[in-house]
């Protein structure tokens, strides 16, 4: 019972501390067709995912701030156990290595379409 009232007490703030984490997953650019667009598309397009990928940087340095922040909570809150941080740790590296993996296939993408674009104008 004890148990099962520490892992309320941690879900709760978890989940209260995320509703008000500013951490907000950057909407996707569309990546510009390196063999259809014009110079200014592929411009305009290459530019927008150049600053998704800044965006998603911003993203998970949030993720970083907000896994501490949550941690501090739990001490402030005198709920501090070393499974309720690997609990919160285990969480918020999730979704920073999701958000590493798909920056990384943007910029892929990206890279292949700049390779087209670059093809088409030779």
């Amino acid at each position: 019972m004890k148990n099962l009232f520490k892992i309320f007490c941690l879900i709760s703030v978890f989940f209260s501390f995320s509703a008000y984490g500013a951490c907000e997953y950057p909407r996707k650019a569309e990546i510009p067709n390196g063999t259809t667009s014009t110079t200014d598309e592929f411009m305009t397009g290459y530019q927008a995912v150049r600053q998704w990928i800044e965006d998603m940087n911003d993203y998970m340095e949030c993720i970083d701030k907000d896994t501490v922040a949550m941690i501090s909570m739990l001490k402030i809150n005198q709920q501090h156990t070393p499974e309720a941080e690997a609990t919160i740790i285990e969480h918020q590296d999730k979704k920073y290595n999701a958000a590493v993996e798909d920056q990384q296939k943007v910029a892929e993408l990206l890279n292949i379409e700049v390779r087209a674009y670059k093809a088409k104008e030779q």
